[in-house]
This record gives C-alpha cells, sequence and structure tokens, in this order.
C-alpha cells in the first residue's frame, strides 16, 4: 500500500500552524492607553490595565517551590509533531519534571543539528546530575581551570532522539516516576502495537495515498482496509485484559501512547475527508470507549490533546497541499474543501457554548482562566499584529481587523477579565460603532486563530475563545443602541 510518510505529515503542519498569532514576533508595542468614555454632565473615566501591568499582576505560586527539571524536551514550535505528542505524554503520565525548548523546523539552529545527529524531533536532554539528588551541582568553570577541573564541574547529561527511544530510556532512568510504559518484553504489547500499527498504515494509505488517477475501485480497497483495520482494534479492545478501557488494560500504556496522536487526528479529519466515522456509541463502542477515557486521562486532555475545531480548520490546508500535488484541484477536491471551511465556520458559532461556565470557582476553571491569560499576555505584541496585520502570513481569508489600537484595547480588556476571573466588562469604550465592528472583528480573528494545543492546551482555549466571541457579540449589540445615552455604563457579562 503507498501512502505518505508520517514525518511529511509535519512539514506540512508546520506551514499552517508555525505562523501562529500567539508566535509571530512583531514590533508592536506596549501600550498603556487610558479611554475615556464622555456625557454631557461629566467625563466618565475607564482605564484598561496596560500589557506591563497585566504581566505584573500575573499571580505567583508562592505557596509551592517549583520541582527542579530532570528533562530538557526538545519539540516543534507548532505543538503538533506526532513523536513529540509521544513523548509530551509520556513525561506527564510518568509525572517528570521537564522543561521544553521549541524547535523551528523550518530553520533549524546549529547547535540542534550538531547535538542531534537525525535534525528531527522529539529529543530529550536527561539531566542525569540531578538525578539521585535533586540538586544541580553542576558550576560554571573558570578561566584558567585545568582540564580536569572543568571535567569535575561539567554536568552529567544523557542525549536520547526518536520517540520509542525516549520512552524506553525514561523507563530505564525513571523508574520510580510513574508506570513503567514500554513493557516490550509483554506478548499482549506487542500483539496491541500489531493492531495499532495496521489502523496507522491504513489510515494514512486512505488519507495520503490516492492521487489524480486512483480508480473508484482502488479508494474504495483502501476504505475497506481501514475499515477492518479499525474493527480488529476494536474487537481487540473487547478482549483486554480487566475489561479494558486501554490497550492493555485499565492503566495507559506506552502503545496506548503511540497511537493516541494519530487516532486523534483520525477521529476528527475522517468524517469530513472520507466520510468514515471511526467510533461512537452504536459502531465499534470499545474503541468509543477507549477515546473517552483518553480524553480522561489528565496528563493528554489538560495540554496535549489537540481539539476538534483545531483539526478541522487545518484540514483544509492539507486538501490543498496533498490534494493538489502541483496540479490544479479537481472539482470534488474543491467540494471537500468547501464542506470543511463551512464545518469550521459551524464550529466556531459553538464557542460561546463552550466553557464550562462562566466566573466559575471550580478548580480547574480557574486554572483554565489562569493559562489563557499568561499566554495572552506573554505574545500579546504577535496577537495584536496578527488580527490587525494588513499582510497576514497565513489563513488570508480570513481577513484581518484594519484598527490596531481598538483591537489591542479589546485583547487587554479579555486577559483583565481572565486574571481577575470576572465576567463584567465596561463597553462605553465602544460605543463607536466602527469602533466597534473592527475590534469584534479582531476578537473573532484570534478565536479562530487559537490552535490547540500550539497555543495553549484544550481547556484554556475553550475559555479564551468563549470570552472573545461574546465580548465581540455584545461590542457589536451596544453599538447599535442608539437610545442609551453616552457616558452611562454598559457592561457585557461573559454568560
Amino acid at each position: 500500500m503507498v501512502f505518505i510518510n508520517l514525518r511529511s505529515l509535519i512539514a506540512v503542519s508546520i506551514l499552517y500552524h508555525a505562523t501562529s498569532a500567539f508566535t509571530q514576533p512583531t514590533s508592536a508595542s506596549s501600550r498603556s492607553t487610558s479611554l475615556h468614555a464622555t456625557s454631557p454632565a461629566a467625563a466618565v473615566a475607564t482605564v484598561v490595565p496596560s500589557w506591563v501591568d497585566l504581566g505584573e499582576s500575573l499571580p505567583s505560586d508562592s505557596t509551592s517551590t517549583p520541582e527542579q527539571p530532570l528533562v530538557t524536551l526538545y519539540r516543534d514550535t507548532n505543538g503538533w509533531c506526532p513523536f513529540c505528542e509521544r513523548v509530551w505524554i509520556a513525561l506527564r503520565v510518568k509525572n517528570i519534571p521537564y522543561q521544553e525548548t521549541l524547535v523551528n523546523l523550518q530553520n533549524k539552529p546549529d547547535w540542534f543539528l550538531n547535538a542531534v545527529p537525525s535534525g528531527l524531533v522529539p529529543a530529550v536532554m536527561i539531566h542525569t546530575d540531578l538525578l539521585d539528588t535533586g540538586i544541580d551541582t553542576s558550576s560554571s568553570s573558570k578561566e584558567g581551570d585545568s582540564n580536569e577541573e572543568k571535567a569535575k564541574t561539567t554536568p552529567e547529561r544523557t542525549l536520547v532522539w526518536e520517540s520509542v527511544d525516549i520512552m524506553r530510556k525514561l523507563d530505564e532512568m525513571f523508574p520510580n516516576h510513574g508506570p513503567k510504559l514500554m513493557n516490550e518484553d509483554d506478548a499482549a504489547f506487542l500483539e496491541a502495537r500489531e493492531v495499532c500499527a495496521a489502523v496507522q498504515s491504513a489510515g494514512f494509505g486512505m488519507l495520503y495515498g490516492g492521487n489524480a488517477t486512483t480508480t473508484a475501485a482502488e479508494t474504495e480497497e483502501k476504505r475497506l482496509a481501514l475499515e477492518a483495520a479499525l474493527d480488529a482494534m476494536d474487537d481487540h479492545l473487547s478482549k483486554v485484559t480487566d475489561g479494558g478501557p486501554f490497550l492493555l488494560g485499565s492503566e495507559l500504556s506506552g502503545v496506548d501512547i503511540e497511537v493516541i496522536p494519530t487516532l486523534e487526528r483520525f477521529r476528527y479529519q475522517f468524517p469530513l475527508l472520507k466520510n468514515v466515522t471511526i467510533s461512537s456509541s452504536s459502531l465499534r463502542p470499545n474503541l468509543q470507549r477507549w477515546f473517552e477515557a483518553i480524553d480522561a486521562s489528565p496528563a493528554y486532555a489538560s495540554r496535549v490533546a489537540g481539539d476538534e475545531y483545531s483539526w478541522t480548520a487545518v484540514a483544509s490546508t492539507f486538501l490543498r497541499i496533498f490534494g493538489s500535488r502541483g496540479n490544479e484541484l479537481t472539482l470534488e477536491q474543491n467540494a471537500t474543501i468547501a464542506r470543511v471551511e463551512a464545518a469550521a465556520t459551524a464550529l466556531t458559532l459553538d464557542f460561546v457554548n463552550d466553557s464550562g461556565g462562566a466566573d466559575s470557582t471550580d478548580d480547574g476553571y480557574v486554572a483554565a482562566c489562569r493559562e489563557a491569560a499568561e499566554k495572552l499576555i506573554a505574545n500579546h505584541e504577535a496577537v495584536v499584529a496578527d488580527c490587525s496585520r494588513a499582510d497576514p502570513k497565513s489563513q488570508k481569508e480570513m481577513g484581518r481587523s484594519s484598527n490596531v489600537e481598538r483591537a489591542d484595547l479589546a485583547l487587554r480588556m479579555i486577559a483583565n477579565s481572565l486574571l481577575n476571573n470576572n465576567s463584567d466588562v465596561d463597553l462605553t469604550l465602544f460605543r463607536n460603532k466602527k469602533d466597534a465592528t473592527e475590534a469584534a472583528f479582531a476578537l473573532r480573528t484570534v478565536a479562530k486563530r487559537l490552535s490547540v494545543p500550539r497555543d495553549m492546551g484544550g481547556p484554556a482555549a475553550k475559555v479564551l475563545r468563549r470570552r472573545l466571541m461574546v465580548l465581540a457579540q455584545n461590542m457589536e449589540a451596544n453599538a447599535k443602541d442608539s437610545v442609551r445615552p453616552l457616558g452611562i455604563p454598559r457592561r457585557s457579562k461573559f454568560q
């Protein structure tokens, strides 16, 4: 069976995801504007904190001491490399303290190419010198030190690359951190891996194995091969010891982690691209139960998991690149792209109902608000520029706002509401219909451009998308109201 190598899919992912609204460098300033709404009687001032003030308002974990990272994970900047996701999940499942260094795969730095022979991500640097004591005993060598003295002060590090090799090494070097993941001497592990490999091979064969000369019979053959592989996986799950729900029993294993990134993509894209449903409560119920168990795993769901909107939005980009192969798209391919883009648009309409509740005191919701605020504040220059630039780098069909100052102000209001877990936002600063329209357009652009897990975890993205869309709606509704006099505050509620 002919199909596109998974490594090539990563390159395509970069084309779309490397131009993140949360990572593009820009020269935009961190302005600290105070804007005013006036009435005939008096001036009513509303001061929105500057980005600097917002950054200083971020809560600190003063009650806890951060754990010393024992591993450095080198992964792609866009957060969508499936091999990186394997290691990312494994570190979180094993509860190993780690730090991240992001590598731009379009312009790999020399230090990375010199360190990693393959030049590919993921790679990890295990801080071997910290494993026994948990204390960094290394120190910078001084000029004039002898080679022996320098050797004594050079920290021990173990560099590993290739996702499966990394997971093996994590088991070896961190036996007391979480469960052992790679039980490759177990026949059940190897059997489950073979079942999953068949699903991945058939899936990529159907998604990317065709071309303009592929016949209907060949396409049907690929579909049947995928359906058979999925049925085999469902059957395997039905016979797992202890009833599952995972591939080897009641606990997440290395073989689950190996296949999660691929099946995540399949579950969202196959119904749109190939009219193939991967699972449901009535179709392959054991596979559906596996998905539900994976989604409930905090190590995966809170930060690593992609979401339906992100995978739907990127599907049309994949189609344009892989579908054309340098040729004109067919009528059928253009129809599929239109269907996919319509599905992405429909999902944006659900953003306003996808937050888990406003003003919640639930720890998970508060943590999501904080993460969203941190990401927005840390990357505000890039976000403001991306939603208001005249020459967008990607997704040009979305358009952009033409008023950078109003976009900046509206986003600061969002960040401030997230920091304070406050649903109450003053709308009097956007009484002018043109200003309100431009600001609302910018907010919707940010919501649509926000990608998971590239920009933040799924829970944080839900909170942020909802606030962006609700404030956009309320701004426009308020600006249309010509009865309420200026100067009388009107508030926006995220509920």
